[in-house]
């Protein structure tokens, strides 16, 4: 099977423009429905593309998520009770 060069670089640049394209999902934020750009792990939205982190904020994000998930276990309770109504509510905008 023979694939023609246009065809080619059609499908390259394709797989190029999903490498750096951002995911955009629909989410609940303050009670509003809003898109929300999320990327891999080790790359930040930045314009509307995923770019990769430097080092050294990878290395911060990482160290503040150790000391925000110890503040939020003693906050779980409520975290669970504020969980279940944004859930409801993504039912009836039909979210899940």
């Amino acid at each position: 099977m023979k694939i023609s060069k246009d065809k080619l670089r059609e499908i390259i640049r394709d797989v190029i423009s999903d490498i750096n394209e951002a995911k955009k999902k629909k989410v609940i934020r303050k009670g509003k429905l809003v898109k929300k750009t999320f990327c891999k792990p080790g790359q930040k939205a930045k314009g509307g593309k995923c770019v990769a982190m430097k080092s050294k904020e990878r290395a911060t994000r990482k160290m503040k998520a150790k000391k925000g998930a110890v503040k939020r276990k003693g906050k779980m309770s409520r975290i669970k009770k504020k969980r279940a109504k944004a859930m409801k509510k993504r039912k009836t905008y039909g979210l899940r």
